[in-house]
């Protein structure tokens, strides 16, 4: 199984921190990041976003290009402070591609505890729009590569 986490695109700024909105920078590096996600065959059946903004709209676009069959849903446990074990655990059973959209830290600290069972030690540095793609299953997962905006 694939697992793409990924952190929202550059977002401005806003009265309330989940009300904001992507720059035109931010939809611009989604959409080339979505286009070599595309290219290289990335095909998640589902996209899960934190409902913040920003992070709804990265799904979007990304939703856009990749069509994923199960659609673009709002998940809970994907904002920034929150903590990675439930969603971790939440992956067991899970046998087809799904795609993540979150914040920093979260999405840093749950590639360090899927990939090394450690959340403290992400080998992935999330600039914005970062996908990181996971390869296993359950307890068991691998880095595969990482694709930035371009």
């Amino acid at each position: 199984m694939e697992l793409f986490i990924v952190r929202h695109g550059e977002a401005g700024h806003a009265v309330s921190d989940a009300a904001r909105t992507l720059t035109d920078y931010g939809r611009d590096e989604v959409a080339r990041v979505a286009e070599a996600l595309a290219e290289r065959g990335a095909r998640p059946r589902q996209i899960r976003h934190s409902g913040r903004v920003r992070a709804r709209e990265t799904a979007e676009i990304l939703a856009a290009k990749l069509e994923p069959a199960a659609g673009v849903i709002e998940s809970p446990g994907l904002h920034p402070e929150d903590p990675v074990e439930p969603i971790a655990m939440s992956l067991f059973g899970e046998r087809e591609s799904l795609m993540l959209v979150g914040h920093l830290p979260f999405v840093a600290h749950l590639v360090g505890r899927l990939t090394q069972d450690d959340d403290r030690r992400a080998p992935v540095t999330f600039p914005t729009a970062t996908v990181a793609c996971l390869e296993g299953e359950d307890d068991r997962w691998d880095l595969a590569w990482v694709e930035r905006p371009r």
